[in-house]
């Protein structure tokens, strides 16, 4: 089973159905059109694995080429065949992909905080979704994380980890940190790219303050305190 790049519009729009609204609450997901608009503009790559029933397993990376980062949007797996590795093996292949996709990078990711977030048959378990990363050998970024809005009008989501699934050396600060000024440029980009400028407001600002020369990068555990 090989994952493949899916770029066609009608194909993107039924994977989006299928996998991403059963899995992502609506405030954290992109619709089926901005994720077409996405790909077609080259900024983003959607990886499937099929079966004989159809889609399987997606994975979506988001390519911040200025700021040195990929952020793996979303990860999902069909309900009712989730444990079973799937998930797992898309992982490594997008890995594989994207840790040259802007040269030196980082690969970052998004996770519910297991602290904050109980699990439920719709949306998975966020504790064993985070030992899923940990095996992969991630790590938390220190920060006081909250997603940006993902465009004008909509809301913020608190209550979520960033995750480092990759540093190239170049983007190392030592064995335990990364080098903050990727991870502050790539916070501005989604704060003016989803909510239209930087944030003025105590939890934006808080955010970007924390990404100073370095990010310190913790073995995963709780969040830090906001």
């Amino acid at each position: 089973m090989t994952a493949r790049v899916v770029t066609d519009a009608a194909e993107l729009a039924a994977v989006h159905a299928e996998l991403l609204v059963p899995a992502f609450p609506p405030e954290e997901l992109v619709t089926a059109d901005e994720l077409v608009q996405a790909v077609d503009a080259g900024s983003c790559e959607v990886l499937l694995l099929e079966d004989a029933e159809g889609p399987l397993a997606v994975a979506v990376g988001d390519r911040f080429t200025e700021a040195g980062v990929v952020l793996l949007s979303y990860v999902a797996t069909r309900p009712g065949a989730r444990s079973g590795g799937h998930g797992g093996r898309l992982l490594d292949a997008a890995l594989d992909r994207w840790r040259g996709w802007t040269g030196p990078c980082l690969v970052l990711a998004e996770v519910e905080d297991p602290g904050r977030h109980e699990a439920s048959p719709e949306r998975g378990d966020p504790v064993a979704r985070l030992r899923f990363y940990a095996r992969r050998g991630a790590r938390r970024l220190d920060l006081p994380y909250v997603q940006p809005a993902l465009r004008p009008g909509a809301v913020r989501v608190p209550d979520l980890l960033l995750l480092c699934l990759h540093a190239a050396p170049e983007l190392r600060r030592g064995p335990d940190a990364v080098d903050g000024r990727a991870v502050r440029a790539f916070l501005e980009r989604l704060f003016t790219d989803g909510e239209g400028r930087l944030p003025t407001d105590p939890q934006g600002r808080a955010l970007l303050a924390a990404a100073g020369e370095r990010v310190a990068a913790l073995p995963i555990g709780p969040a830090p305190a906001a």
